[in-house]
């Protein structure tokens, strides 16, 4: 596999797959560094070694040698750095493409309870809650009316005559106060049968007096 296919794969491979690439070059860069290093130290040491032979021109090769491998460590170096602040680039995209993703689903969902829960709709729902309170509150004042009012009978001339006769019967004064322990009548539940008996012994008890009257 050639250098270019390493460094930029087809399209769809995974970026984690050119990442291991990048990594795996920048592992070879730094082995011919090494060697590039190694060289230019020796052709170096070489150089002062001529010197003190009293071999200039010689000398002036190995130092001559020692300048190119000493240009191809820097150049290794250079190409090492750019695709290392590569790497840092896609990796922090990375980052940043999936936090505008996750952000990106958060401000949907802000969205969505803001459209749920927007001020109009809530102050409609508000409204909508207090008229049905209001409709429930009348609903319970007209089955609580005053029968009176409700149903058109006047009782006033009744309650007037039920007055006189407690005036009556306590010599002129209304009581202030109850007496005893006045207690309401319950009502008694006649059924259609007792009903329908008691018609029967009254009507009985009536033809028995009609005869009664026409033996005397």
């Amino acid at each position: 596999m050639g250098l270019k296919k390493k460094l930029f794969p087809k399209k769809g491979e995974s970026s984690e797959k050119m990442i291991t690439t990048a990594k795996s070059h920048i592992q070879r860069l730094s082995l011919i560094n090494r060697s590039y290093s190694k060289k230019a130290d020796i052709s170096r040491k070489n150089a002062k070694i001529a010197l003190k032979r009293g071999e200039k021109d010689r000398a002036k090769n190995y130092l001559i040698q020692y300048k190119q491998y000493s240009m191809k460590v820097d150049r290794a170096n250079n190409m090492r750095l750019k695709i290392e602040r590569q790497i840092d680039a896609i990796q922090e995209g990375k980052i940043i493409l999936s936090t505008g993703n996750l952000m990106g689903g958060i401000r949907d969902e802000l969205k969505d309870i803001a459209v749920k829960a927007s001020p109009t709709k809530i102050a409609e729902i508000s409204e909508e809650a207090d008229a049905y309170v209001s409709e429930i509150e009348e609903s319970a004042e007209i089955m609580g009316g005053d029968l009176e009012i409700d149903l058109g009978i006047d009782v006033t001339s009744e309650l007037n005559q039920l007055e006189t006769e407690m005036l009556l019967e306590q010599g002129g004064e209304m009581p202030s106060i109850p007496e005893g322990d006045l207690e309401y009548i319950p009502d008694e539940e006649v059924t259609i049968e007792e009903a329908g008996a008691t018609s029967k012994q009254a009507v009985q008890d009536e033809i028995e007096k009609l005869k009664k009257e026409l033996n005397t």
